[in-house]
Parts: C-alpha cells; structure tokens; sequence
C-alpha cells in the first residue's frame, strides 16, 4: 500500500508541475487523489499567478507559503470523513533559466471514513485572485473548477 501511494503521490507530483516546464502559463493546478484511507492533495501555483510584477509576486509568494502550511487553507473535506494530516509539504521555487517561480504544496491525510470523501472543496479562491483552476483527479481525470462552484468531485 505504501508503494502505491508513493507512486501516485509521485505521478500527481510529476503531473501537475508543467507550469514550470512549459513557461509558466499562470495557472493554479491542483490534484487529488483517494487510496484506501489516504488522501493525497497538491497545489501548483505560479507566480504569474499571483502578481504581475516580480517583486510583488515574491512577496504575495512568501506571504502564500506560510498560509498553505495549513491544508484548510486550500482545500475543505467533509467533516463526517474524520481526515487528518499525515504529512505535509510547502516548497517556494524561486525560479531559474527552466523553470518559473511559484510554489508546490502537497498534503497526505489519513480519513477515518474514506468514503465520506466524494468531493473537496476549494478554498485557493480566498487566497488568490483567480477564476479558475485546473484540476487533475486519480484515476478521474482533468478538469476546471471555477470560483463560483469551487469543487472538486473525487
């Protein structure tokens, strides 16, 4: 079991990291994914995302990363799942000739009641001033989430 989550964590990681390869679109992504009682969730956001100008997005940039050390700050789960964080991680990339800077952040829960999960709520919108975020969801695939409807439906 922990090789499967590793391996999904691993691919959910790999795919939500194209901003940073292919130039920085400015598009928040986030993944999720259920695994027995694990739940895994990820956040991309690049700094074109949230500033248009250098200095201002590394410090709406610093000002996120400590914001996103709480999971609540980017996602809501239903109450009745009973999740708890397991481990958590919010690394700000500075940016480089190949990739942009931006931050990954990325949570494993562990849900007393796994199946309660059906869908996430997306409270990134509070934070940052978008209309939409990509999502990527294992194994149901990709879609957008909009301000005005912020779920993710697992």
């Amino acid at each position: 079991m922990k090789r499967l989550i590793i391996s999904v964590t691993v691919c959910l990681f790999c795919a939500s990291v194209g901003w940073g390869q292919s130039g920085a679109s400015g598009r928040v992504t986030v993944t999720a994914a259920r695994i027995g009682a694990n739940l895994l969730l990820t956040a991309e956001i690049p700094a074109a995302a949230v500033a248009a100008t250098a200095s201002a997005a590394n410090t709406r940039l610093q000002t996120l990363s400590v914001a996103l050390r709480d999971v609540s700050r980017a996602f809501v789960l239903p109450e009745a799942a009973g999740c708890e964080v397991n481990e958590a991680d919010v690394i700000r990339h500075f940016g480089n000739a190949d990739t942009g800077a931006g931050i990954s952040a990325g949570w494993e829960l562990i849900c007393a009641n796994p199946n309660e999960v059906q869908a996430v709520g997306i409270t990134l919108f509070s934070l940052l001033d978008i209309e939409s975020v990509d999502a990527l969801t294992f194994p149901g695939g990709q879609r957008v989430i909009f301000a005005n409807n912020p779920v993710l439906a697992l």
